[in-house]
């Protein structure tokens, strides 16, 4: 295929060079010597036109549209960075606020437990004072319970010191005498 190509265009070249005779039997007029400077000429022209309809035309309306993209991809990016400073701002915000509230909460914690520790010392103090209070009420009894106990031992004693008396001796035992000699033994003790 190219090899046809090439010799179209050899043989193309081959009848320009040969003149007016070729263009004359049909060969391509863009080849014809003869026509090469009226072709510059409107080569020139087209191009001209054509240039000042792109330079005036076509070229600002392109870099319009990129400087308007431009602009616009500009905008959304500063936009998206105040987003994400605002962003960042608002997380910032939202950390400073939950801590806070935690110390709050901390501190809340700690008076409240520290009311409980007070409320519950008053009222192991309360408790402590009313069972004092029993242990005092229990000690009294006991202590009246023990003297009459050891008054009723005292009375026993002389009773039984009567009875081993009265059964050794065969006879009663004086009561004055036996009392003193209970109350000698109670005291050594």
């Amino acid at each position: 295929m190219r090899k046809q190509v090439y010799s179209a265009l050899a043989a193309a070249l081959v009848a320009g060079a040969s003149g007016t005779a070729v263009a004359a039997e049909g060969g391509m007029p863009q080849l014809n010597p003869h026509d090469f400077a009226p072709q510059i000429v409107w080569l020139v022209i087209t191009f001209v036109v054509l240039y000042l309809i792109m330079s005036k035309l076509a070229i600002p309306a392109i870099s319009d549209t990129l400087e308007k993209r431009q602009g616009k991809i500009q905008s959304d990016l500063d936009a998206a960075e105040k987003a994400s400073e605002d962003t960042r701002a608002l997380v910032a915000a939202y950390e400073k606020r939950l801590a806070d509230a935690r110390e709050e909460a901390r501190k809340l914690h700690r008076e409240q437990a520290e009311a409980d520790s007070a409320a519950a010392a008053a009222r192991l103090a309360e408790l402590g004072d009313k069972l004092n209070a029993r242990i005092d009420e229990a000690e009294k009894r006991i202590a009246g319970q023990r003297q009459t106990v050891l008054e009723g031992i005292e009375d026993m004693a002389h009773d039984i010191a009567a009875d081993v008396y009265g059964k050794l001796a065969g006879q009663p035992a004086d009561a004055g005498a036996l009392k003193a000699k209970v109350a000698a033994v109670k005291g050594g003790r």
